[in-house]
């Protein structure tokens, strides 16, 4: 099973992205709204027992980020919803959940489909990253939440 810890957007922002995706024209896919999430850290195929502990070692005294999605952008053909942050606390975040260095800049987002490039002027709603779930794949956007870690107040 493929593992990675992931910010999963409230029902109140996911609400709000999806009626903006509603006008965006000519995405070929649409990434399923159960999927959405900010990636934090990516572990590849592990077995989730040992992953558990060392991830809730992690997460005992991390600040809990703001953050907001805004701008619609592209990796190729996959269109993301780029992370909007007021403070550094998201990258901090992310770099204790990082298993490697395999991708040392970090860049917050959250895949939304495919198509073309479009101008989409978005600024969604703020919100506080209260948790961070552990997420297991065994297909693309067939993820099961694993664990689930209450970030310190």
């Amino acid at each position: 099973m493929r593992l990675f810890t992931a910010a999963i957007p409230p029902p109140e922002v996911a609400d709000h992205l999806e009626a903006a995706l509603a006008s965006v024209p000519g995405m070929t896919y649409r990434a399923p709204r159960a999927a959405w999430h900010i990636t934090l850290g990516y572990y590849g195929e592990e077995d989730p027992a040992g992953r558990i502990p060392w991830v809730r070692s992690r997460l005992t005294s991390v600040a809990r980020p703001r953050v907001a999605l805004a701008k619609l952008g592209n990796f190729g053909e996959t269109l993301l919803m780029r992370v909007s942050t007021p403070d550094k606390r998201l990258a901090d975040l992310a770099a204790v959940l990082r298993w490697d260095d395999k991708h040392p800049e970090y860049i917050p987002h959250l895949t939304v489909g495919r198509g073309p490039l479009v101008d989409l002027p978005y600024a969604g709603p703020e919100w506080t990253v209260d948790e961070v779930v552990l997420l297991g794949a065994e297909k693309r956007h067939d993820y099961t939440v694993v664990d689930r870690i209450g970030l310190p107040a």
